[in-house]
C-alpha cells in the first residue's frame, strides 16, 4: 500500500500567518477522492483558461454551502491532515539574531516556503510513531506539492536536506517530493482547502480550531473517516534558532552566534 501527502501553502499579504500543509491517504483511497471529487468540481469548482474544472478555497470563500460538498468527500477519504504555520514577523526577528562572526549571511527573507516545508518534514518523521494507528511505521510517504516557482528551491536544497537527517529516521523519507498542476490534480486541492483553513484561523487568533476541524455550520453533519489524525505544528522566534543556525554552519563552515533576543527600549 503506497502512502502520499499532498502539500500547499497559504498565506495573504497583509497577514502575519504562514501556513503550509494537506493531506495523507493511501493511493487507493486518493484514487476514489479524485473520482468523487471531480463531480464536485464539474457542478461547483472554477474553470481555468483551459476549461479545466477546479476548486480553490480562496475564490470560493462566499460559497460555504458549496465548499460543504467537498470537505464531505476530503472527510471520508482522508485519514491525516497535517499542518506547520508560524508568524513570518517571528521568523524575521530569528533570522536578526543569527550571527557568524567574518562573514555576511544572505538570507532570501522571501523563502518562507522551503524553510515551512523544512520544519514540517523534521517534525511529521520524528512524530510518525505516533502516527502508527493511522500509517504504519514501515511505510514510507511520498510528498507531492504544487508546481512553483518554489519547486526550484526544493530540488536544489533537498539532497543537502537529507544527507542532514538523523541516521535512526533518514530511512522514514521518500524521495524527492514530485510536482504537480494543482489545477488538474484533486489532492492538491484538498491541500489547498486544509491550509487555507489552518491559515484562516490562525488570522483570526482560533488556532484551536484546527484539531477540532471547527468548520462552523457547513460541517456538523458529514461523515467523518475514522481513525483520523490531525497534526498541527506551531514554530516561535526561539524554535528557529537551532534550525537557521545550522544552516547558517553549514552554509559558511564558521562558528555561530545566536544572539540574546532584542529588548524594547523604554522611553
Amino acid at each position: 500500500m503506497g502512502w502520499h501527502g499532498y502539500i500547499d501553502e497559504s498565506y495573504t499579504p497583509d497577514g502575519d500567518a504562514y501556513v503550509i500543509g494537506g493531506c495523507i491517504a493511501t493511493d487507493r483511497d486518493w484514487a476514489t477522492f479524485s473520482g468523487e471529487w471531480r463531480l464536485f468540481a464539474q457542478r461547483f469548482g472554477r474553470v481555468d483558461a483551459r476549461g479545466h474544472r477546479y476548486f480553490h478555497m480562496a475564490e470560493m470563500a462566499n460559497r460555504l454551502e458549496d465548499v460543504g460538498f467537498f470537505y464531505s468527500v476530503i472527510s471520508e477519504h482522508v485519514p491525516v491532515f497535517i499542518s506547520a504555520r508560524f508568524n513570518r514577523s517571528e521568523f524575521n526577528r530569528a533570522l536578526k539574531r543569527i550571527y557568524v562572526p567574518g562573514a555576511a549571511m544572505e538570507w532570501d527573507r522571501q523563502n518562507y516556503y522551503w524553510i515551512a516545508f523544512r520544519c514540517l518534514m523534521d517534525k511529521f518523521h520524528l512524530e510518525r510513531p505516533q502516527l502508527d494507528r493511522v500509517i504504519p511505521q514501515n511505510e514510507v510517504v511520498q510528498f507531492h506539492m504544487d508546481e512553483t516557482s518554489d519547486r526550484k528551491s526544493v530540488e536544489r536544497m533537498w539532497a543537502e536536506y537529507i544527507a542532514h537527517r538523523p541516521s535512526d529516521i533518514r530511512d522514514r523519507y521518500a524521495a524527492i517530493p514530485v510536482f504537480e498542476n494543482d489545477k488538474t490534480a484533486p489532492p492538491l486541492q484538498a491541500a489547498d482547502f486544509w491550509v487555507w483553513w489552518v491559515r484562516e484561523w490562525c488570522d483570526n487568533g482560533q488556532p484551536d480550531k484546527i484539531v477540532r476541524h471547527d468548520f462552523e455550520g457547513f460541517a456538523k453533519s458529514i461523515r467523518r473517516r475514522s481513525p483520523r489524525a490531525t497534526i498541527d505544528i506551531a514554530f516561535t522566534e526561539e524554535q528557529f534558532l537551532p534550525t537557521l543556525a545550522r544552516m547558517a554552519k553549514n552554509q559558511t563552515g564558521r562558528n555561530v552566534i545566536v544572539l540574546p533576543e532584542a529588548q524594547d527600549a523604554d522611553f
